[in-house]
């Protein structure tokens, strides 16, 4: 939910969303690093189409162009049903999900069964490529999918107060816990450095939030493909924003440089402050010394503790490593 609380003929409200009024989007995200591959701005009824339901017409939208991959796909108990489970199937995709026991073609005998009272008892029905499982929990839960065995049941351990207890459970319910979460994972990384700034333009809201989205996915590309080094340990989320900003901004001044002066002050190039190739930027042993870039290029004294671990020289972390091995090997 994009939130927005102007005039806007497809703005939503939904009382029980922490974001209550907006604009409603449709996500579909990778299950293991929240991706967003594709999405959709709810608009409202389209030419009066029903069918089999709103969220039976969203899933089939949003997964059309991964059909016949055989994929598993995750969704929560607004999307789930029997006719999408098996649309799904039919169209080469395998699907899971929990659901509503009011739920047409649910199994009568799963909705509140008697013989189920200890937390593990489970019971499970399978119609053609559909398994329907009832789990207790601290309260019954429902699931249907058509990835799951119904003969497969998996370990898992609850806390009941300050002890662990071993219980049984269903692979539907077991893979639903794995798997499930990609959108809001990717809800959470959007929203905790959010781009953008109140406005009374609808589309502005609309514009970071395509932004927001572009960095988030560049991030999660970035994490997994890069293999540069780095001061620090964990190149985190708000480390890339960051780097993006800087990068982004470049050399850009609001006031002009004064002539003369810093040999560096005209015509600046931004230089990264991470290591070059293998030199690596590290706090050396023994007191702080005197920066050799700055000695030679600023003719300025300046003491810090760090330096190449490779040339064994003292060199600021700001900025002065990177420029002192681009001008070596120049």
């Amino acid at each position: 939910m994009i939130k927005y609380t102007g005039r806007l003929s497809f703005r939503q409200y939904m009382p029980a969303k922490p974001v209550k009024r907006g604009v409603k989007v449709w996500m579909l995200c990778d299950a293991t690093n929240a991706y967003l591959s594709r999405f959709e701005f709810y608009l409202g009824r389209q030419n009066n189409q029903i069918e089999h339901g709103l969220g039976h017409n969203v899933v089939m939208k949003l997964t059309e162009n991964i059909q016949r991959t055989n994929r598993f796909v995750f969704f929560d108990i607004f999307f789930t049903g029997l006719p999408l489970l098996q649309s799904l199937f039919d169209s080469g995709l395998y699907a899971c999900g929990t659901i509503r026991i009011n739920r047409l073609g649910f199994p009568t005998e799963l909705k509140k069964p008697r013989d189920i009272t200890n937390r593990g008892d489970m019971k499970l029905l399978q119609k053609g490529n559909i398994t329907a499982s009832v789990w207790k929990d601290k309260k019954l839960v429902h699931h249907v999918s058509t990835l799951s065995d119904p003969t497969d049941v998996r370990d898992a351990q609850r806390r009941v107060g300050r002890d662990v207890v071993p219980v049984r459970q269903p692979h539907s319910v077991w893979a639903y816990n794995r798997y499930m979460g990609g959108v809001d994972r990717h809800d959470q990384l959007r929203m905790n450095y959010s781009v953008g700034k109140c406005g009374k333009k609808w589309w502005k809201y609309l514009f970071w939030f395509l932004l927001n989205c572009a960095i988030v996915n560049s991030y999660l590309i970035y994490s997994k493909a890069t293999t540069r080094q780095t001061r620090k340990r964990r190149f985190r989320h708000v480390d890339f924003r960051l780097e993006l900003v800087n990068g982004l901004i470049g050399g850009y001044a609001k006031h002009k440089r004064s002539v003369g002066g810093d040999q560096l002050s005209s015509n600046r190039v931004l230089i990264s402050n991470e290591n070059i190739d293998h030199h690596t930027n590290v706090r050396l042993e023994g007191r702080r010394t005197t920066c050799k870039y700055h000695m030679r290029i600023h003719n300025k004294h300046r003491e810090t503790v760090y330096g190449c671990a490779i040339c064994n020289i003292h060199l600021c972390k700001d900025g002065c490593h990177a420029a002192y091995h681009q001008q070596e090997n120049m």
